[in-house]
């Protein structure tokens, strides 16, 4: 199976790239540079480094082509700070990249 992930470096992405590449699976992802310290990437995992956000239409539908899931593993969590009221932020990488297409 071919798989796109969004969010390939991070805790959960990264974990589950290297499971489907055990698998056999085949998975590219698209991560925020750079790689995370101690992050051990998973060997033969396509990377593009980007955020989500600033991609086009058109290098999505490249990221799509040929592929048979799509994985979505990105976005902010109770990890990362930032000034208070937070919730603007949870809305903008949460909740509208999944939401407006």
């Amino acid at each position: 199976m071919n798989i796109f992930l969004i969010g390939g470096t991070g805790l959960l992405g990264c974990d589950a790239a290297r499971m489907f590449i055990e698998q056999g699976h085949k998975v590219k992802s698209i991560a925020l540079p750079p790689v995370p310290e101690g992050v051990e990437l998973p060997e033969g995992m396509e990377l593009t480094f980007g955020s989500y956000l600033d991609f086009s239409d058109d290098d999505y539908r490249e990221f799509f082509k040929d592929c048979d899931c799509f994985i979505f593993a990105a976005g902010i969590d109770d990890c990362v700070e930032l000034p208070p009221p937070i919730y603007d932020e949870y809305v903008k990488y949460n909740i509208k990249p999944i939401d407006s297409h």
